[in-house]
């Protein structure tokens, strides 16, 4: 009975081990998903479509000055269009309406996330999704559910007061991923 056990064991191990690499490769060919990612060693940006038409966008910024996020300088690509993000909605209370904003501050060494409103209709999928910030235009990455969880995880143990991201970054495999570029006028 023992050696029956160990060995549904080693096969239920041995078919796990694919599907998780496969995850990983198929991420690279996506063309649409419910989770997006930019990383770097400045801001962290994942945007995350939690039910149909709701895509909620969290950072991080690990600079050390401040940057107003305008809500008009988010764009996702649905199928057949592009969307401009109109509002923040940022729920302060369980208990109060969310509070609707155009533009944010993100502060040195923070993080923050929020409800992203504009027409999205009943998009359950995004195929891309691009933030400007000042002078400069993010490109996010489509991911897997898998590897978004997983990446969620590990910044989330990011530490916002290390002296240098670099530990952090090699500490936690972070890698790099999405397109940073100079916004053409």
């Amino acid at each position: 009975m023992r050696f029956h056990s160990s060995l549904l064991f080693a096969f239920l191990l041995c078919c796990q081990l694919p599907a998780s690499g496969f995850q990983a490769e198929e991420a690279e060919g996506l063309e649409k998903s419910a989770y997006f990612a930019y990383v770097d060693r400045d801001y962290i940006f994942t945007i995350e479509v939690v039910s149909p038409g709701t895509p909620l966008l969290n950072f991080v910024s690990m600079t050390d000055r401040e940057n107003n996020l305008q809500a008009k300088n988010i764009t996702v690509s649905l199928e057949n269009r592009q969307a401009a993000v109109k509002l923040f909605s940022i729920e302060a209370d369980r208990y109060q309406q969310p509070l609707m904003v155009s533009s944010l501050s993100m502060h040195p060494r923070s993080s923050f996330g929020f409800r992203l409103e504009g027409s999205f209709g009943k998009a359950e999928e995004l195929y891309g999704a691009e933030i400007k910030l000042g002078e400069e235009k993010f490109k996010l990455v489509p991911l897997s559910k898998f590897d978004f969880e997983t990446l969620v995880l590990k910044v989330n143990r990011l530490n916002l007061r290390s002296p240098d991201f670099r530990d952090d970054f090699r500490v936690l495999d972070l890698k790099l991923m999405g397109k940073r570029s100079a916004q053409s006028r």
